[in-house]
């Protein structure tokens, strides 16, 4: 779908086509991606075991949504995923749509600011 989806020795990250990344979650232990399919991780340990793994792709799809203007997506993203409310309010801001934003945002000074 567009995504990268990497590890460092740390962490699980993804790094959108337009620049943005982030982290998805820690590890324990270092691993080695395989394969990302329909939001699970295939990977292979340090013990040389093949496991799998739900991903939680909430952040990264809204914003992959944003990116290609699917805003019908981005508007499901925001009702239905667990999103921090004022950091997606900031992130629409930032990429420039603050419109977008307006629709999610019931406190009359932070509407006013945007």
């Amino acid at each position: 779908n567009g995504v990268f989806v990497y590890t460092t020795l740390s962490h699980v990250k993804y790094c959108l086509p337009n620049g943005d990344n982030g982290i998805i979650h820690s590890l324990q232990n270092p691993i080695y991606i395989m394969r990302v399919h329909k939001q699970t991780m295939y990977y292979i340990d340090r013990e040389q075991s093949v496991n799998k793994q739900k991903l939680n792709c909430t952040e990264y799809l809204f914003k992959l949504s944003l990116h290609q203007r699917k805003f019908s997506d981005v508007k499901m993203w925001i009702a239905n995923g667990r999103l921090c409310g004022n950091a997606v309010i900031g992130y629409l801001k930032m990429k420039g749509f603050p419109e977008v934003a307006l629709q999610f945002v019931e406190d009359q000074q932070t509407r006013f600011n945007l």
